[in-house]
C-alpha cells in the first residue's frame, strides 16, 4: 500500500510540475505579444494537448534521471531514449507555438500548423472577403446545434482560410464575435453564402455571426 502510495505521490507531483510548465509558457508568450488593439490567439486544442503531453514526458524523464544517477548502465540508455525523443518531440512544440491567429488595427495574420515562416500582417484591404457559410452536422437541421458555422477569409494573394476549422485556435463566441466586428469595422466585404434555415435559433452564436448587428 505504502508502494502505491509513492507511485501516486510522485505521478501528482510530476503531472503538477508539467501543468506550472505548460502554463508558464503559454503565459509568457501571451504576454510577449500583448499590445493595445491586438488580438493574439496561440495554438489550438491539438497543438496545447501535444505540448503538455510533451512537458509530461520531459518531466518523467527528469525523474528517472535522478532516480538512476548512481547506475550508468541504465542512465545511459534511459538518456539515449531521452535524446531520440527530444529530437523528434522538440520541433513539433515550435512548429504547435508557432500556430497562432494575430489581428491588429493593421491587419491580420494566421499562420498554420506547418508553416515555419512568420507570417506577415496582411493588410485589411489585401483581404479580398469573408464568407459566411455553413455545415450540416445533422439532418434534419432541427435547432442551432445541427449546424457547424464556415468562417472562410479570401486573400487577394491567393490563400483560402476557414477560421472555424476544427483544429482552429479560435475557441470561444466571444473571439469569433471581437473578429468579426474588426472585419466589418475595417470595410471588408462579408458575403453570407446562403441564409441559414428557419429552424435555427435567433440567440443563437451562429445566428449572430450570421446577422451581426453592432
Amino acid at each position: 500500500m505504502r508502494r502505491f502510495l509513492t507511485i501516486g505521490l510522485k505521478f501528482l507531483s510530476g503531472l503538477l510540475m508539467a501543468t506550472v510548465l505548460w502554463i508558464g509558457f503559454i503565459a509568457l508568450q501571451q504576454i510577449n505579444y500583448s499590445q493595445p488593439d491586438q488580438v493574439y490567439l496561440m495554438g489550438t486544442t491539438l497543438s496545447l494537448g501535444y505540448v503538455f503531453l510533451f512537458l509530461c514526458l520531459v518531466v518523467f524523464f527528469i525523474f528517472t534521471f535522478f532516480k538512476h544517477r548512481n547506475n550508468p548502465g541504465i542512465l545511459k540508455s534511459r538518456f539515449l531514449l531521452f535524446s531520440a525523443f527530444y529530437l523528434v518531440g522538440a520541433p513539433l512544440v515550435l512548429l504547435a507555438f508557432d500556430n497562432y491567429l494575430l489581428v491588429t488595427p493593421k491587419g491580420m495574420a494566421y499562420n498554420p500548423f506547418f508553416h515555419v515562416e512568420d507570417m506577415k500582417v496582411t493588410r485589411w484591404r489585401d483581404i479580398e472577403e469573408v464568407t459566411l457559410d455553413y455545415q450540416e452536422k445533422r439532418l434534419p437541421v432541427k435547432s442551432a446545434s445541427d449546424v457547424r458555422l464556415r468562417y472562410i477569409i479570401q486573400f487577394r494573394d491567393g490563400p483560402v482560410v476557414d477560421l472555424n476549422h476544427y483544429n482552429s485556435p479560435l475557441y470561444t463566441a466571444e473571439q469569433f464575435l471581437t473578429i468579426h466586428r474588426t472585419i466589418l469595422k475595417h470595410g471588408v466585404p462579408v458575403n453570407i453564402a446562403r441564409s441559414l434555415p428557419d429552424t435555427v435559433e435567433t440567440s443563437s452564436f451562429i445566428y449572430r455571426m450570421f446577422y451581426y448587428q453592432p
